[in-house]
């Protein structure tokens, strides 16, 4: 097959909209359809490499694996060691150890199986994940480890015609499958190599069947078709739009279509342009060095959220990417008469080498939990203070069994009424998402004796409408139930959640609050409350960005903590909180505003007896939940403060 330059072009498209996408421009909210467009194209260049040699009967699976470990090992595994060295001065403990381990997983090219199990690509902690990208290089390389011997062994046994036939019986099953299981596992159908066969199988029967445009007019046709359909795709996915399945397939087709036009296509001649096509050439290079990139800037300085931020981001992954690429990637593909320059046995035991290098020092970066010894004394108590915080808001939330979340979902619905109090009057609800489940445990703690029902859910809130595949939807109607059944023995309805999902990201990313959400909220938890029972609305509390943990960490002492978030930190969420209070003064809701109640001035990160406040980006420890509670109670009109309270 000979080298086409549009193929290279078509990679550039690819990680552009891969890395406009990742630096959050609002034009490209599904630019992670680049991901999908690149395993097309391996589809198409692998089955057509092997097809083309075992044609031949030059092709051995030795020669072809050297050649996919010169092409992919330096480069993955210098980014591994350039990431955990980085990682060292930037990355607090508790995600230095995560990086760690997404390490290790890289290098065994299971980060997709690995990342599955930790949470969804799109989920909020995935911005501080730097290796969160090789997931779809673990995809590609368990591809290359299954599919040269499927190849080999159909057109051995029964020749080409049915190893096409099985290929697009094979591509159908698995689009079906993913579609299927979309619904239900979405992080699964994401993640998992079997379920974005069909993607692969795409390029892989174009490159069976030969298949290419013979008329101009087709080839333009299809060639302005493919490259317009993937940027439109781009720009009407986003995050919350279900993928992979259906959706993922059309950039794959429109892939399809532009390796189909061939080299004449219109915009195969623009995608095989000398500047286009050196992107693409970089493109694996730029590909691994973009993320880490963003990460540590995030990091470092905050989410690049204006244009002259972005520009300069933009600029420093385009040159990292191709000095990478000239030096650490192309040296070890470089040949001469005589063969390579750098020979196998050098390859294989220079990866080898510092494969094994990593993967120890993963494991004593995992021992030592994220080497919080790299600290001042001070910080490093602060650190561990924060780590005792977490466990214990996880068991008095109740997280493993009485709050709805992916870990209890198995348990949550058979053991709800257990978890609810059975024979209580003046019961007080509290409703919401996961912040929700904080009041729930500063109000237990400070008033042991208040009864109390924990209708909570991680991310469960009454904005965001719930798919049916989440754990959500269940557990809300359970919910809406029980308030039902119950509405005698209620004496108030407290509802509380995270501001996100009540926010529009405008230009520049900067953020705003959506008046068709609120008012979505006010009608929706009216649905939920019984008429005789007060509903009150304790408003969204202010998000700390960065996180606490990042904060600790780029603090010299204790006292910097809590200059680390000037007042302005906070504006986008004030402006929420004023929206909020002026939306539900013209209901008969009580809406008292967390934000005016507990910063004053300052939003807090200790509480008054020394304690961290938050663990994280905005849930409460528990010191921090009881001291924010008790203040909320007292300017709660509808509650009353029992005498019962602990001080």
């Amino acid at each position: 097959m000979p080298y086409r330059a549009d193929v290279d072009g078509l990679r550039a498209v690819a990680v552009l909209l891969i890395v406009f996408f990742h630096l959050r421009l609002v034009a490209v909210p599904g630019g992670f359809v680049g991901v999908d467009v690149f395993f097309v194209i391996s589809g198409y260049l692998i089955t057509a490499l092997i097809a083309r040699e075992v044609g031949s009967g030059k092709f051995a699976f030795g020669a072809f694996y050297m050649r996919r470990l010169r092409r992919l090992g330096p480069a993955l595994l210098f980014t591994i060691v350039a990431t955990l060295v980085a990682g060292w001065f930037i990355l607090p403990p508790s995600f230095y150890q995560s990086t760690a381990q997404s390490a290790a997983a890289a290098v065994f090219s299971v980060s997709n199986i690995y990342f599955w199990q930790q949470a969804g690509y799109f989920d909020t902690s995935a911005a501080f994940k730097p290796l969160l990208h090789t997931w779809s290089l673990s995809v590609e390389e368990q591809f290359y480890l299954i599919w040269p011997a499927t190849m080999v062994a159909l057109l051995a046994m029964a020749g080409i015609r049915v190893l096409i036939a099985l290929t697009i019986l094979l591509g159908l099953a698995t689009l079906v499958i993913s579609e299927r299981v979309l619904h239900r596992l979405p992080e699964a159908a994401f993640f998992l190599t079997p379920l974005r066969f069909f993607e692969f199988g795409i390029g892989a029967v174009l490159a069976l069947t030969g298949w290419q445009a013979r008329s101009a007019a087709v080839a333009q046709m299809a060639s302005v078709a493919g490259l317009f359909s993937i940027l439109y795709v781009s720009t009407v996915l986003t995050e919350a739009s279900a993928f992979p399945g259906l959706n993922a397939a059309l950039p794959a087709a429109a892939t399809a279509l532009i390796i189909y036009a061939g080299p004449t296509g219109s915009m195969n001649r623009v995608l095989a342009l000398p500047p286009v096509r050196y992107i693409g050439q970089i493109s694996y290079s730029l590909y691994l060095i973009h993320w880490p990139l963003i990460v540590f800037a995030v990091f470092l300085w905050g989410e690049a959220i204006d244009s002259r931020s972005v520009l300069i981001l933009l600029v420093t992954i385009l040159v990292a990417g191709a000095a990478m690429y000239h030096l650490i990637e192309t040296p070890f593909r470089r040949s001469s008469p005589a063969g390579f320059v750098i020979p196998a046995r050098t390859l294989g035991i220079a990866c080898l080498t510092t494969a094994a290098a990593i993967c120890l020092a993963s494991l004593v970066i995992h021992q030592a939990n994220g080497m919080p010894g790299r600290y001042p004394p001070a910080i490093t108590a602060l650190i561990e203070e924060r780590r005792v915080a977490i466990s214990e808001r996880a068991d008095l939330t109740r997280e493993w069994d009485c709050n709805a979340t992916e870990n209890s979902a198995a348990v949550y619905l058979t053991g709800f009424a257990r978890c609810q109090p059975e024979t209580d009057d003046g019961i007080v609800v509290v409703l919401g998402d996961s912040h929700a489940a904080d009041v729930y445990m500063g109000l237990r703690a400070a008033y042991p004796d208040m009864p109390l029902a924990q209708l909570t859910g991680n991310g469960c809130n009454f904005v965001a409408r719930v798919a049916s595949n989440r754990f959500c939807a269940p557990a809300m109607a359970e919910w809406q139930r029980w308030i039902e059944a119950n509405a005698d023995r209620i004496a108030a309805v407290i509802y509380h959640q995270s501001g996100a999902s009540l926010m529009q990201r405008g230009v520049g990313g900067n953020e705003t609050p959506d008046p068709e959400l609120i008012d979505e909220l006010i009608a929706t938890l009216r649905a939920y409350t019984p008429a005789e029972a007060p509903l009150i609305v304790w408003g969204p509390r202010v998000s700390y960005r960065p996180t606490i943990d990042i904060a600790i960490a780029g603090s010299r002492a204790r006292d910097e903590l809590q200059d680390y978030y000037p007042s302005e930190t906070f504006a986008a969420q004030r402006l929420l909180d004023t929206a909020l209070a002026t939306a539900f003064a013209a209901t008969d809701t009580e809406y008292v505003s967390t934000i005016t109640t507990l910063c004053t001035p300052d939003c807090p990160v200790f509480t008054r007896a020394g304690d961290l406040y938050v663990v994280d980006h905005a849930h409460w420890s528990l010191p921090g939940a009881i001291e924010a509670t008790t203040a909320l109670i007292d300017a709660s009109a509808g509650l009353k403060a029992p005498k019962d309270s602990v001080d």
